[in-house]
């Protein structure tokens, strides 16, 4: 079965249409299901999962499209007031270093993973901050704000802490997003080499 949706997802590849088909509807849906799942539950935002494996996956385009998208239809249950569409600066990072590893072959083995973590994880803190401090004043609504006021606690500025409150959320809920697009795209790998055979 894994090896079946292995080979899917490597035939899709070259099928542009489709996937950007499904990279700007079933992708971001299913982050903005994921998202809604843990919302006020878990400090974590869980609306990357499929932006990382777009843009790993398939590439760069499809991957801002999730991203984009992904924003966009998190505005309806909110009834279409703003708070998310900003956001999508984050996601499009996220699609943009991801598919810059994997392009550049940094993706693979655990440094490689580590590195890419670490640099959505920057990126979508200081994005994610600057959002959040000069768009909303700090506050956005959501499970994170409790996080920033313990860290406005210790510093004068909001930037300053809205920035320190989503490294270590943003550390962990990357990992969740990164790891396993890429872990799955090595397997695509794999797959292509074992099918390409010895030369």
């Amino acid at each position: 079965m894994f090896q079946r949706s292995i080979d899917l997802l490597r035939a899709s590849k070259d099928h542009r249409v489709l996937t950007m088909a499904i990279s700007a509807t079933l992708m971001p849906l299913a982050n903005v299901l994921v998202g809604l799942a843990v919302k006020d539950r878990l400090p974590f935002f869980m609306d990357s999962i499929f932006t990382a494996v777009a843009a790993a996956v398939w590439g760069p385009w499809q991957g801002l499209a999730t991203a984009v998208m992904t924003n966009a239809f998190f505005e309806v249950p909110g009834g279409f007031n703003g708070t998310n569409l900003p956001f999508a600066v984050c996601g499009v990072a996220t699609a943009l270093i991801v598919w810059a590893f994997v392009r550049s072959g940094h993706h693979r083995g655990p440094l490689g993973s580590i590195l890419c973590v670490a640099a959505v994880t920057l990126a979508n803190s200081l994005l994610g901050a600057l959002v959040a401090t000069f768009v909303f004043g700090g506050g956005t609504r959501s499970n994170i704000d409790d996080v920033v006021a313990g860290f406005a606690m210790f510093t004068d500025s909001v930037l300053t802490a809205a920035f320190l409150a989503r490294i270590p959320i943003n550390f962990i809920d990357k990992a969740i997003a990164v790891v396993p697009a890429l872990l799955l795209v090595g397997a695509m790998e794999r797959a292509s080499s074992r099918r390409a055979g010895p030369a």
